[in-house]
């Protein structure tokens, strides 16, 4: 069965079947080609002819996106071998087999919250009471950073992915930040902890990285260990509780949550910004010539809707069996934390399928605020009742 929502994009083959790499002007005036097609994100992600660092240096950091720093030297902005060396030193953290050991505490902190839940009854906000504390908890566990800390490095995260803030403020916050997590750093040094932080100060320490690349790594770390899953939960719910009878069926059979949260995950992708590269030499995409230091604009979400990858890209159907989606990118920019996010979304799904089998809107879903002035697009509150 596959069911298409009110809220579902316009078809994306109007501009797929103009060009593979069409060119297009952007707000700022300039000229970019936008590749829209399945195939060639993949090739433009993957080629190391398309830079990440020259679009900082070319660009600036409108063009960078969440986790840019003023020099460009956050792992967000780095091409090879510098990019390859501080991404090796934090990859394993995130490795499939280290988080699914880390199933079990993921588990164990959403039934705290699905308890507090059922024990404060109806109405409720989901946003408030578990999309952002669970991915909040997991991330601070696995840095070693203070929970209590939370309210105070939210609103300097905030900040960082907003759209309207300047560049003085946004400055500001990720200074504030840097000097958080300087203190969290040394205290690391003087009392070594079983967490991330304290693995990357032992790198330190035997000089695989430098210390300005430290504090960097650990401040793009914390707001991007939380914000992007926590929307992608939240859009996810949304989008799952606007169709009662797909949320009915996955009550009935929750062995299917793996599955359907891949195929929301496709339609509704956390982080819409998309990949941003600059040509570095004359590069061939499809039939198109792409010259060297041209801005490419990547659009995953409407690479996620290719009819020649997809069938039926428009509907959203939750037993999708081959869901190649790029809803965590692609190649050497592929989203650090993607096996961590998607075992968080498979267990508050469970979870809230499992335990909460009459969970629906407390209000009418056109009524839900949604941010509208941040990177990450998605609603702001998630009323429910049960």
């Amino acid at each position: 069965m596959t069911t298409t929502t009110p809220h579902t994009p316009p078809p994306a083959a109007d501009i797929q079947d103009v060009c593979p790499a069409t060119l297009v002007t952007i707000p700022s005036g300039g000229t970019a080609y936008l590749v829209s097609r399945h195939n060639e994100a993949l090739q433009v992600l993957s080629d190391p002819l398309f830079s990440r660092q020259e679009v900082f240096r070319t660009q600036g950091t409108n063009y960078t996106g969440p986790g840019a720093s003023s020099t460009g030297d956050m792992l967000l902005d780095m091409d090879p071998p510098q990019h390859s060396r501080i991404r090796g030193l934090v990859a394993k953290a995130f490795s499939r087999r280290r988080v699914e050991a880390m199933r079990p505490g993921v588990q164990q902190i959403l039934d705290g919250l699905l308890t507090d839940l059922a024990a404060q009854g109806p109405p409720a906000d989901l946003v408030e009471k578990l999309c952002l504390p669970l991915p909040i908890t997991v991330v601070c566990q696995l840095l070693g950073v203070s929970y209590d800390d939370r309210e105070w490095f939210q609103e300097r995260s905030y900040i960082l992915a907003s759209t309207v803030d300047t560049p003085e403020t946004k400055l500001r916050a990720v200074n504030e930040l840097r000097a958080y997590l300087t203190e969290i750093i040394a205290e690391k040094r003087r009392s070594p902890k079983d967490d991330l932080i304290s693995e990357l100060v032992s790198a330190r320490a035997e000089e695989r990285l430098s210390e300005e690349e430290l504090i960097n790594l650990s401040v793009l770390l914390l707001p991007a260990g939380y914000e992007t899953t926590a929307n992608q939960i939240t859009k996810s719910l949304f989008a799952l509780l606007e169709v009662p009878d797909e949320y009915a069926a996955l009550c009935a059979n929750p062995a299917g949550v793996p599955a359907a949260s891949e195929e929301l995950m496709r339609l509704h992708p956390s982080v819409l910004t998309p990949g941003f590269r600059v040509a570095t030499k004359d590069v061939a995409v499809g039939e198109v010539t792409i010259p060297a230091g041209s801005l490419v604009i990547v659009s995953d979400a409407l690479a996620n809707r290719d009819p020649e990858i997809f069938e039926c890209p428009q509907d959203m159907d939750l037993r999708r069996r081959e869901n190649p989606h790029l809803a965590f990118g692609h190649g050497l920019h592929f989203c650090l934390g993607a096996a961590l996010a998607r075992v968080e979304l498979e267990v508050v799904m469970t979870g809230l399928v499992t335990r909460f089998p009459g969970l629906r809107f407390a209000v009418e879903p056109d009524t839900i605020r949604w941010h509208t002035q941040r990177r990450f697009r998605g609603p702001s509150e998630l009323p429910v009742t049960w």
